[in-house]
């Protein structure tokens, strides 16, 4: 003998599955929509910097160091459009203090987008620097090619943005 569900059971399971998939079609429709793209400097700072440098480019005390105020910032264009697209593991010391972790290479930014950010870094946070031209980071690009990890000793003195008739690969 089979047993007929009633018919309220039949409606509760109805209301049960239609909530659901409204839930669900809500979910999809709000929550895997792809991010735009970040356009402005502060946009790409944000997504991708103020995890570690924080808002205000402060830096987290003993873990991630401050971009306010320091010669990493205001110094050298070339070795800072490294520092982002290659990234950097080992100590290094901002403003007396060492810091001794890994920044993430932000190599898959466009030219355009790193030129952005660091002109946002060096022009804000109490920084006065010139911007960066999406040609400077082209040509450094250009220059050292594919790689790893930069180490905080090798960036330190890897100065300079290379000449536009430069297409010499450094190792």
């Amino acid at each position: 003998m089979t047993m007929k569900p009633s018919s309220t059971q039949t409606s509760f399971a109805s209301f049960v599955f239609g909530a659901l998939f409204m839930l669900t079609m809500i979910a999809v429709s709000t929550g895997c929509q792809p991010q735009p793209t970040p356009v402005t400097g502060q946009q790409i700072y944000t997504r991708y910097c103020a995890q570690c440098h924080q808002a205000e480019g402060n830096g987290i005390e003993r873990a991630f160091p401050p971009i306010r105020g320091t010669e990493w910032v205001n110094g050298d264009k070339g070795r800072l459009i490294r520092l982002v697209l290659y990234g950097m593991q080992g100590p290094i010391e901002v403003q007396g203090q060492t810091y001794n972790n890994a920044m993430a290479p932000h190599g898959f930014l466009t030219d355009e987008q790193v030129a952005a950010v660091l002109t946002f870094v060096r022009s804000s946070f109490e920084n006065d620097a010139d911007p960066v031209l999406p040609d400077e980071v082209a040509r450094v690009r250009a220059a050292d090619g594919e790689r790893g990890l930069f180490l905080a000793s090798d960036l330190q003195n890897r100065l300079g943005v290379p000449d536009m008739d430069s297409t010499a690969v450094v190792p």
